[in-house]
């Protein structure tokens, strides 16, 4: 209060006629507490459901990580496959999710039927295929190569 008394006289009379529980935290009648942990736990919860589809997942001592929004994990095989991973599977039954909503529909029955709606017919046999004779007198060599593959200079 001293400082203060320094710079202004009117600033002390005035923080004294309206009582410490006006400006001091200390002598404050309703408890913050509850306040200030509710807006913290809004932040949180904030974080947590923007990274809710994001997990780690650890395999022996490596470390993957799996978005099932993306469809992506970082060993790679989810999006090559277009399959869920070892990893992917254990973020899936971590959030008790089915799997099914997460594979390509490339891997469903219908699709698989739709590729084979379409008769394919075997080839003959070779002695009975009809070859043009410059086709069948082509010769291919295989490629030849020049040395070692080398790293281009700067």
């Amino acid at each position: 209060m001293s400082k203060i008394e320094e710079i202004d006289t009117r600033v002390k009379e005035y923080l004294y006629d309206i009582g410490y529980h006006r400006w001091s935290r200390v002598h404050v009648m309703v408890n913050r507490t509850w306040t200030m942990t509710s807006n913290i736990a809004m932040s949180l919860n904030a974080v947590r459901s923007s990274t809710y589809h994001i997990h780690t997942v650890i395999d022996g001592v490596k470390r993957f990580i799996v978005c099932l929004q993306n469809k992506r994990c970082s060993c790679g095989q989810f999006q090559l496959d277009e399959l869920p991973c070892a990893h992917a599977l254990a973020a899936l039954r971590h959030r008790n999710e089915y799997y099914e909503n997460y594979y390509s529909p490339y891997y469903t029955r219908e699709s698989l039927l739709q590729t084979y709606e379409m008769p394919v017919d075997p080839l003959p046999d070779e002695s009975k295929w009809n070859v043009s004779q410059h086709i069948s007198e082509e010769v291919v060599m295989p490629a030849t190569r020049k040395g070692q593959p080398r790293i281009p200079q700067k």
